[in-house]
């Protein structure tokens, strides 16, 4: 009886431990974060489960946690989060019934109320890749920042890339540089899955570029093997601090 019963405890288990989760990128995690020209940056985790049960979700530092049966949740960080990305896990038989907006409030901290939300991707597993990305019509405009940010799928190893970015009009090399992904934590889930990508950031392409009001073609190359990766542009306003993002086309 007592075989049979354990027997039965495992089938009963089984399921729960061994389901197939989905994998998705929040590319920066809910916090909240003062940085350079007197910025601040407040990333907000909106979530609606349209599933008719509890979903449990995983992220790292444990900001994320369940969300209720056909409800909303507004998931935020503080002033001791961590602002870097983190991978998301989720069932993966729930991940379609779960609706989620990654927004950041942005401005500058002596002037708080001229501030300015915008919209950060969430990218999942499937649409990292292993060939050249492209970015069209990244302005180069006095007073703002350029900021490039790569993310490997394997958040636990190394990989290198190449920058390179082309006057739009001319087609003139402008920017040529290696990138390395650095693991950024061995923070790992129940199921020993990395909890964070591996990370590279160009913060301001205007150090290197001239910022004439010509728009650049960025383009990124994996250069180790069996690397996946994806990446986004955020263009910055120096001043107001308010940003837009661009996204691989």
């Amino acid at each position: 009886m007592r075989i049979a019963l354990a027997s039965l405890l495992c089938a009963l288990a089984l399921p729960i431990f061994a389901q197939e989760m989905e994998q998705v990128l929040l590319t920066v995690a809910p916090s909240v974060v003062m940085c350079a020209y007197n910025s601040r940056y407040e990333t907000h985790l909106v979530v609606y489960n349209q599933n008719a049960r509890k979903v449990t979700t995983a992220c790292a530092g444990d900001g994320c946690g369940d969300i209720g049966p056909t409800a909303g949740r507004e998931i935020t960080g503080n002033a001791s989060s961590v602002p870097l990305p983190t991978f998301l896990y989720m069932p993966k038989a729930d991940a379609n019934g779960l609706r989620m907006s990654l927004i950041v409030e942005s401005g500058d901290r002596d002037n708080q109320e001229d501030r300015s939300f915008a919209e950060l991707p969430i990218v999942r597993a499937a649409d990292f890749v292993d060939t050249k990305m492209s970015f069209v019509g990244v302005r180069m405009d006095p007073g703002f920042r350029q900021t490039v940010r790569i993310f490997g799928l394997d958040g636990t190893t190394f990989g290198k890339v190449q920058v390179r970015a082309y006057d739009l009009a001319t087609e003139e090399l402008v920017y040529d540089e290696p990138m390395w992904l650095w693991p950024l934590s061995d923070e790992r889930n129940d199921q020993g899955q990395a909890l964070r990508p591996s990370f590279s950031m160009e913060c301001d392409l205007s150090s290197d570029i001239p910022a004439n009001g010509h728009q650049v073609r960025i383009e990124i190359e994996p250069l180790s093997e069996g690397l996946k990766f994806w990446a986004f542009v955020s263009v910055t306003n120096n001043k107001t601090q308010h940003f837009y993002t661009i996204v691989p086309r």
